[in-house]
């Protein structure tokens, strides 16, 4: 067993024996990677948007530079436009203005008969012919979260840039970037000026790739927000732990073959998940999301979760709290609830007290989580009790911490696959903050490594 840690660690039961013409091969490859990858900046801001992880891009000519999303669970890159002729989110300054075509020598629309509209209108299953006729201009929509977010708008063309900042002097230039130019956002309360995807359709990640030697991309998000990640793209000689890569079916997206999932409780190994360490079945596969929060798990296994995790923080001193809903796994103390009305419930006195998580891929490889990506402190706070104070009195002492809060306490990065879309898994970003994470697409390989950030 791996030793604990507030880092991710990696174990490899088995690692796989590569015959003298494979040695040979990949030997070749990694020779062929030497130059130097375009490093990207990654970071956390709660203020921009509470579980995404961002990085900067420069649209236009004369660029202009944009805060992003990064997502690899996303197919098409967007960012808000003028003129937002229905809804579009307040950006604040660090995030760049709302784009602007108009200021752009080198903007172009998509046609509607062109091959790139029909591409989008197949890989988004947009269901019926999505196009302004009349103005000959390509129209897309995209949804997140099964429906909570969205993006409308026009399907556009510009130059893309990326890296050059800080971190690097190594740029990568994109001519005719194929992008959303979004006329109406739906996205809750975040505020970044788009998403960046990094899926596998032609108009994510392999529009750059022909810019690269190797077709490969790594990145680590910073554990918290005092710290910086990155995300590099192009080849990667840094080594790592290999797993399997898969086809996500029917998204373009990537997916990763669990194993195994474990959970130790007071030196008590418990299995939840077990399985063959090279043939994962396809109910076990999991989108490797880094825009999702949440790792989901089918309803089985999360039910196991629950038998598992529910008397383990009982003895901790946690109850259950029943406002987080079924699809999620929600704690808070004694003193949580009777003092309802503060901030946000403070962190654990002893963080390795808590349960520790072993999730198993394919290849050998076994990722075992420290309690800060096992875990995390939810503390959205609702304001009805501010403005109709008069409903305090008389709903106290029927519902005494729910009704004024939606403060759910200490919550397992784990959650029911119903919290989204049944029998759709999902390895989330929590999980995997301060893991190096390498996508070798011509392998068709993750590699995976520690202390990266």
């Amino acid at each position: 067993m791996a030793p604990l840690s507030f880092r991710c660690s990696i174990e490899t039961i088995h690692a796989p024996n590569l015959s003298l013409g494979q040695q040979q091969q990949q030997q070749q490859e990694e020779e062929e990677e030497e130059e130097e990858e375009t490093s990207i900046s990654v970071t956390k801001d709660s203020k921009l948007n509470d579980f995404a992880f961002l990085i900067p891009v420069k649209l236009g000519t004369p660029a202009v530079q944009y805060l992003v999303t990064m997502d690899t669970g996303s197919s098409l890159s967007w960012v808000q436009c003028r003129p937002c002729t229905i809804k579009c989110h307040v950006q604040p300054a660090k995030v760049g203005p709302i784009f602007d075509p108009s200021n752009s020598s080198t903007f172009r629309h998509v046609g509607c008969s062109t091959s790139i509209c029909s591409y989008l209108g197949r890989t988004l299953r947009i269901q019926s012919k999505a196009c302004m006729e009349w103005e000959d201009i390509c129209l897309y929509t995209m949804s997140y979260g099964g429906g909570w977010a969205y993006s409308v708008g026009k399907a556009v063309t510009d130059r893309l840039v990326l890296g050059g900042g800080e971190t690097t002097r190594t740029t990568l230039s994109l001519a005719n970037f194929v992008f959303g130019c979004s006329m109406d956002t739906q996205y809750s309360t975040h505020k970044e000026a788009g998403i960046f995807g990094l899926g596998t359709s032609n108009y994510s990640f392999e529009q750059i790739a022909p810019l690269l030697s190797y077709k490969a991309f790594s990145y680590c998000l910073p554990s918290d927000e005092a710290h910086q990640g990155y995300l590099s793209i192009g080849p990667d000689s840094s080594g790592g732990v290999p797993t399997s890569m898969f086809p996500g079916t029917p998204r373009p997206v990537y997916s990763i073959g669990m194993t195994g999932l474990t959970v130790t409780v007071n030196g008590e190994v418990r299995s939840l998940v077990s399985g063959s360490g090279s043939s994962p079945s396809p109910s076990s596969l999991m989108v490797v999301d880094s825009g999702a929060k949440l790792t989901l798990l089918l309803a089985s296994t999360f039910g196991q979760l629950e038998d598992a995790i529910i008397p383990a923080m009982e003895s901790l001193g946690y109850s259950l709290n029943t406002a987080a809903g079924q699809n999620q796994l929600c704690f808070l103390t004694e003193s949580d609830r009777q003092n309802y009305l503060q901030r946000k419930p403070p962190p654990p006195s002893n963080w390795s007290a808590l349960p520790v998580f072993h999730i198993s891929f394919t290849l050998g490889l076994t990722l075992t989580l420290p309690p800060k990506n096992a875990f995390y402190l939810d503390a959205r706070y609702r304001q009805e009790f501010l403005t109709i104070a008069w409903k305090q009195i008389y709903v106290r002492s029927i519902f005494p911490f729910q009704y004024f809060s939606d403060i759910l306490g200490l919550c397992s990065s784990f959650a029911r696959d119903d919290y989204l879309e049944s029998g759709y898994q999902i390895l989330g970003n929590l999980v995997t903050k301060s893991c190096g994470i390498t996508y070798d697409i011509p392998r068709k390989q993750f590699r995976f490594r520690t202390g990266e950030c």
